[in-house]
């Protein structure tokens, strides 16, 4: 985010029982590059692109896409998203190797983006403009924000609510999927440059001058803090604990108390950081000019800095939030029948269209022998899997009745079909005995 709208801008032998889940063609499959799932996708000023496949220590930079980026989000299918210059919205199926143009609707300047895990989009940018897509940014519309101001951030918490924030403290709430707003206002007295979801209804806003404020109230009324900084802060995120933001001349800000009071550190570089996401195992990664990422793995106390990643000024970094499907504790019961425990590890939700065929299905062989089989809508009909810690017990009818020691292999998604935050995790082994 920035604080100006600039102009025209991832067996055989041993298996003697597996488990899989395979998934429904209508589930947008991300396409894997050979090198592994994309992570983070970093995006900037002149059609620059950069993206990581290990946890941002290293960066690819892509050929440059014709136009000034802004902003770009990811969604829970493994698709980035990102908005720009005049009106442009792009989409990337790979990870951000390339991208093709969506029709946006509008030619004004968009500025940043926002996803939620049913598919929905949220673009706001000059003159009031926001955009939105609930079917997975295939198509867009204009709605009214109800001001001509600038809009400079959005953000979602992933349950409903969306927050935007905007030039002269202007904020704004929606409660459908950003088809309607009610305007509210930060009392920071100063341009919203970004704001972030922290939890229990709370969130925070930071701005020019070093300005934040908190809200604990889903966004409807906010209370400015103490300035911790007169440096510029531009982006703002939080793992639920900590709240992390950065700015001008390398400032990185915390808070432990939801934004109330800070504490200002380094980061360990000057140049101006303009994003920051939250990201793989609590990570926080910024970025900024001189093509910068700042990575920090402890709460935004140490980073890690790199510089001269491009030329440009990288304006926003959005890690690829996804989902993690993972089957575990293969075990025989009292009857000698599998039990195992599904669970999704998050962060993101699983897509709700896995639920619509009966072909996503938790499959039992033996030997690469079929066993048995149940689909995912009778496993789990009432859809606890989708959410991030959502757990199912499964118990197969089939019955092993030999005393032999049986070498068990689990895998879960293996022809990794529903892009998933890992794939390590898709496979665990154990010895079952019947009768022990």
């Amino acid at each position: 985010m920035r604080h100006t709208l600039t102009p025209a801008l991832t067996k055989g032998a041993l298996a003697a029982l597996c488990l899989m889940i395979t998934a429904v063609p209508a589930v947008a499959q991300q396409t894997v590059p050979s090198g592994g799932l994309t992570e983070y996708v970093a995006v900037g000023r002149d059609g620059t692109v950069l993206y990581s496949r290990d946890e941002g220590a290293n960066w690819t930079l892509v050929t440059p896409i014709d136009s000034y980026i802004n902003g770009v989000v990811s969604d829970n299918r493994g698709r980035f998203v990102a908005v720009g210059a005049r009106g442009k919205i792009l989409l990337s199926r790979d990870g951000g190797a390339s991208w093709e143009t969506i029709a946006s609707g509008t030619e004004e300047t968009l500025q940043a983006i926002a996803s939620d895990d049913d598919g929905r989009f949220v673009a706001v940018g000059a003159n009031g403009t926001i955009v939105i897509s609930h079917d997975g940014a295939d198509t867009w519309n204009v709605v009214s924000s109800g001001t001509t101001d600038a809009l400079l951030s959005v953000a979602t918490d992933h349950d409903g609510t969306w927050v935007l924030g905007g030039a002269q403290g202007l904020m704004a709430r929606s409660r459908d999927g950003g088809v309607s707003w009610t305007i509210t206002n930060s009392n920071m007295a100063a341009h919203v440059n970004d704001v972030t979801f922290v939890g229990e209804d709370r969130w925070v806003a930071v701005g020019l001058l070093g300005k934040t404020a908190y809200s604990t109230d889903g966004g409807q009324t906010w209370t400015e803090s103490s300035a911790p900084t007169r440096q510029t802060l531009e982006g703002v995120a939080s793992d639920g604990s900590s709240v992390v933001a950065v700015g001008w001349k390398g400032t990185a800000a915390r808070s432990e108390d939801g934004g109330e009071t800070w504490t200002v550190g380094e980061t360990g570089t000057t140049q101006r950081l303009m994003a920051l996401t939250l990201g793989r195992d609590g990570a926080f990664v910024a970025a900024g000019w001189r093509g910068t990422v700042a990575v920090s793995n402890d709460g935004g106390t140490s980073w890690a800095v790199q510089e001269n990643l491009s030329r440009k000024v990288l304006e926003q970094v959005a890690y690829n939030r996804l989902p993690d499907f993972a089957v575990s504790n293969p075990r025989l019961d009292s009857s000698c029948q599998v039990v195992v425990d599904i669970v999704n590890r998050g962060p993101a939700d699983l897509p709700a269209e896995v639920w619509d065929s009966e072909s996503v299905t938790l499959r039992m062989s033996s030997n690469d022998e079929p066993v048995d089989s149940v689909s995912i809508t009778a496993l789990d009909p009432d859809r606890e899997l989708r959410t991030p810690t959502g757990h199912r017990q499964h118990t197969f009818a089939s019955r092993l009745t030999a005393a032999d020691t049986l070498a068990v292999a689990v895998a879960i998604d293996a022809n990794r079909v529903v892009a998933e935050a890992r794939e390590a995790n898709n496979m665990t082994q154990a010895i079952l005995v019947c009768g022990n």
